[in-house]
C-alpha cells in the first residue's frame, strides 16, 4: 500500500470536506498526470504533515534536551523551548507546502515534455493523415511513438477510452484535451476535432501547426539563450568580481588594523565569505541556470 493508502485508511475523506481549494488541488492533480484522487491526496496531505510535525517535535526534544546536555552543550532554557516549537512547525510547514507545490512542479515537467516535441508531433500526424490514416490509426501509431515524443501517457489515455471506455474518438481526444497541462498541445487537439467534425483537410492543418509550434520553438530558444547570457553576467559579477573586491578591502581593513563588524574581525569576515556567501550564491546561480534549461 502506498503512502497517500495508508494517510487515507486513518483520515478517510475528512479532511477533503474541510481542504478550501479542494476543486483548484482537482485540477492540477488531474493535468500533472500523478493518478491520485484529490480526496486521497488532501487525505495524505494532512496525514504526513502531521507525522512529520511529531516527529519533528520527538527529535528537536532528544536533540536539546538529551544529546545536547550529554556532549556537554548549554543552551538556556528558552532558547531550548522556542527551538523545540518551532522545529516541529518548519517541518509541518515545509511538509504541507511541499504537497502544495509537488502537482504544480509535476505539471510544469509534463508541460515541458510535450511542449519541447509538438513540432515532430504534429508532423507524424499529419505524414500519416496525407498517407490516408483514420484518426484512430493515427493514434495508434502516437502510443508507439508516444515515448519518443514525450506523450505516450496521453496517448495511452485517448486509445483507453476508446477501446476500453466505447467512446468515439473525437469524444476522447475532447476529454484528454481537459487533462493536458499545455495549452498548445490542447489547441492542437481541439482544432484537429474542429476540422475533422466539419469535414476538413487534416494534413494542411497539421502543416501549418507544425509550422507555429516551430516558430514557438525558436523564438523560445532565442529567449532561453537571452537569458543564460544575463545569467553569465551574474555569475561573473557574483562569484568572481564581489569576492575578489570584498578580499581585498577586508584584507587592507585587517592591515591597518580595522574595527570589527557585526561581532567579527576582518579575518573572520574573509571566512564568511569564502565558506558561507560563495557557496551560497553558487547554489543560487545553479538553481537560476537550472530553472532556465528546464524549459528547453
Amino acid at each position: 500500500m502506498s503512502f497517500h493508502g495508508i494517510a487515507y485508511r486513518v483520515l478517510r475523506e475528512r479532511p477533503s470536506k474541510i481542504y478550501p481549494w479542494s476543486a483548484s488541488l482537482r485540477e492540477r492533480l488531474l493535468k500533472s498526470g500523478i493518478g491520485v484522487s484529490h480526496v486521497v491526496y488532501i487525505s495524505s496531505m494532512f496525514f504526513w504533515t502531521g507525522v512529520v510535525s511529531l516527529l519533528g517535535l520527538l527529535g528537536s526534544v532528544v536533540l536539546f534536551s538529551v544529546v545536547f546536555p550529554v556532549m556537554g552543550v548549554e543552551m538556556p532554557g528558552g532558547a531550548v523551548v522556542m527551538w523545540e516549537v518551532v522545529t516541529p512547525l518548519a517541518a509541518g510547514v515545509l511538509t504541507f507546502v511541499i504537497y502544495q507545490y509537488y502537482p504544480s512542479y509535476k505539471m510544469g515537467e509534463r508541460k515541458t515534455e510535450i511542449e519541447k516535441n509538438l513540432v515532430h508531433v504534429a508532423n507524424f500526424m499529419g505524414i500519416l493523415s496525407s498517407a490516408g490514416a483514420t484518426s484512430e490509426d493515427v493514434f495508434l501509431a502516437l502510443v508507439r511513438a508516444g515515448k519518443v515524443y514525450g506523450i505516450e501517457k496521453s496517448v495511452r489515455g485517448i486509445i483507453r477510452d476508446v477501446e476500453i471506455f466505447g467512446k468515439d474518438i473525437l469524444t476522447a481526444l475532447d476529454d484528454e484535451s481537459k487533462r493536458s497541462p499545455s495549452t498548445d498541445y490542447v489547441d492542437l487537439l481541439q482544432g484537429y476535432i474542429s476540422t475533422v467534425a466539419t469535414g476538413g483537410e487534416v494534413a494542411p492543418y497539421l502543416s501549418a501547426m507544425s509550422n507555429q509550434f516551430l516558430e514557438t520553438r525558436r523564438r523560445l530558444l532565442t529567449r532561453i539563450i537571452e537569458q543564460l547570457n544575463l545569467a553569465g553576467e551574474i555569475f561573473v559579477a557574483a562569484l568572481i568580481a564581489l569576492p575578489v573586491i570584498l578580499i581585498t578591502l577586508l584584507s587592507i581593513m585587517g592591515f591597518f588594523g580595522g574595527a570589527s563588524s557585526g561581532g567579527l574581525t576582518p579575518p573572520q569576515l574573509m571566512m564568511v565569505v569564502v565558506y558561507v556567501m560563495i557557496p551560497v550564491l553558487a547554489t543560487v546561480i545553479i538553481i537560476l541556470i537550472d530553472s532556465i534549461l528546464s524549459s528547453w
